[in-house]
């Protein structure tokens, strides 16, 4: 991923009533190469690292499985595993990246450069995992399924963020007209029924991490019991703070 500033500020906006957020952010960040230097300064760490891959703003369509590729390459060394984002709204032409087309040959691409890396580093080539967005139709995501299972990808991270307005509380009205994806408790009931369908149209097959709506240790297990492998929190953990985290391990280790 190439430096980016991304979108202009405000780009960021809190729904207190609907316990959501509505980012804009476009990938701001220092670039790939910042990255991996900042990882090799840190050297092991305790924890996994996920490493999420997106195209720049700045960069156009028929230009963006080249900024994938040169990102993973820069990376490749680094990452536990790879996140394969091309469901963020935030960025220009990047969800076209989940039709058939484009996204067989973004995977094509990324398993080529993972096989000339692989020779050269003493380690396994990181997992490829594609995170999707909650607003496709289902034949849409039963193409995004296929393509990845095709390429042995390692796992679906269900889902990103939504750009429907659904479910918002009145009170917060005034803001549900910000461009950007919806995060957090409006989109519980979505991210369940997408990891569901997942789950039911691979057979269980395809490991599944959970995202969307989860604030509590009852919503996480719903979503490992919709079929998700692991789960990830974010407008959740801003809201509920780390303790969520803490709760929602305490649940699964009293079974």
């Amino acid at each position: 991923m190439a430096r980016s500033g991304g979108n202009p500020r405000p780009r960021l906006f809190r729904l207190y009533q609907s316990e959501a957020l509505i980012n804009r952010m476009g990938f701001n960040n220092a670039g790939a190469a910042a990255l991996a230097a900042r990882l090799q300064r840190y050297g092991t760490l305790p924890v996994p690292i996920g490493i999420s891959l997106g195209k720049s703003r700045h960069v156009p369509l028929e230009d963006a499985i080249a900024d994938y590729r040169a990102s993973f390459r820069v990376l490749y060394p680094y990452g536990d595993y790879v996140a394969v984002n091309v469901s963020s709204p935030n960025t220009p032409g990047l969800r076209a990246l989940q039709d058939r087309a484009h996204l067989e040959a973004l995977l094509a691409a990324l398993h080529d450069e993972a096989r000339h890396l692989a020779p050269q580093h003493p380690r396994t080539p990181p997992p490829l995992l594609v995170k999707i967005a909650p607003d496709l139709e289902e034949q849409a995501m039963l193409d995004v399924l296929e393509v990845c299972q095709t390429h042995n990808v390692a796992g679906i991270i269900a889902t990103n963020t939504t750009l429907r307005r659904d479910g918002l509380h009145p009170a917060d009205a005034a803001l549900a007209h910000q461009t950007g994806g919806l995060s957090g408790r409006p989109l519980t009931a979505t991210a369940l029924r997408v990891v569901q369908f997942i789950s039911r149209e691979t057979h269980g097959r395809l490991p599944i991490i959970g995202v969307g709506g989860i604030f509590t240790a009852d919503d996480a297990r719903r979503m490992f019991a919709a079929g998700a492998s692991l789960v990830q929190v974010y407008t959740g953990f801003v809201y509920q703070g780390p303790r969520l985290v803490e709760e929602i391990n305490r649940s699964l280790l009293q079974g």
